[in-house]
């Protein structure tokens, strides 16, 4: 009986996830805490939030991990069906892309990360500097208002890896990620941050792709609703909690 019981409790599963839709979902897991690899398994804030919103959708997610700068192009090539990797809707991806409500909104700094004993010591100092920024992201941009001779990098990491070998002076990324980078990596300080008034990080969509994006604000709606939200901030953002403005 006991092995009917088993074999009953299989086919159900199966049936179940075999007639679950699946979505396709863009992230570039090099971003902590947002995504990242623990081993070959992407974890992550984004991850989690994403994996319980595709819960309430009865969505499978299928994750595709690839670079940062090729995200917003696979989903206008319908590669992938949304992104979610720590973006925040610049008005320059917004002409390409339709982006949801922010998900996390904490008045976003940007941290300048150099090397111990360097004569970075505010982000004036960046005139005329060599600064890594990642392809694609939106510290281009801020390094550059500051003068910065900008070193193009495929991710974080390889800009970062220049930074200890002295290819480049200084590192511009995201204060939380920055943080983690700086736990991990020994000699590296963060000099100063740059903050910006952009309105925080959003899934982006296809432009006319109305009815997923819908779909995913109402299942945001009700993982906030439920308190799950609220442990994944605490989980992965606990000094940042009180200033995210998404209650």
């Amino acid at each position: 009986m006991k092995k009917i019981m088993i074999l009953i409790l299989t086919i159900l599963t199966f049936s179940f996830s075999f007639g679950m839709k699946k979505v396709y979902v863009g992230t570039n897991a090099e971003f902590k805490p947002y995504e990242y690899l623990e081993g070959d398994k992407i974890v992550g804030f984004d991850i989690e939030l994403m994996e319980a919103m595709a819960k309430e959708l009865n969505y499978k997610v299928k994750w595709i991990n690839m670079s940062f700068s090729g995200l917003l192009p696979a989903l206008q090539s319908n590669k992938i069906d949304v992104v979610i990797a720590g973006m925040s809707a610049t008005p320059e991806r917004s002409k390409a892309v339709d982006f949801s409500k922010p998900y996390l909104a904490f008045g976003t700094g940007h941290a300048i990360i150099v090397n111990e004993g360097s004569n970075i010591l505010k982000k004036e100092d960046l005139k005329d500097k060599r600064v890594g920024v990642q392809l694609g992201s939106k510290q281009e941009k801020l390094a550059e208002e500051k003068g910065g001779k900008i070193v193009l990098f495929d991710s974080f990491a390889g800009a970062i890896l220049a930074l200890t070998q002295n290819k480049i002076d200084s590192v511009v990324i995201d204060e939380n990620s920055g943080e983690e980078y700086i736990k991990n990596t020994k000699g590296l300080k963060i000099a100063d941050i740059i903050m910006d008034n952009s309105p925080g990080e959003a899934m982006a969509f296809k432009k006319g792709n109305k009815k997923l994006e819908e779909d995913f604000e109402l299942a945001f709606n009700k993982v906030l609703e439920s308190g799950e939200y609220l442990q994944l901030v605490k989980k992965y953002f606990p000094d940042k909690v009180s200033n995210n403005i998404i209650k």
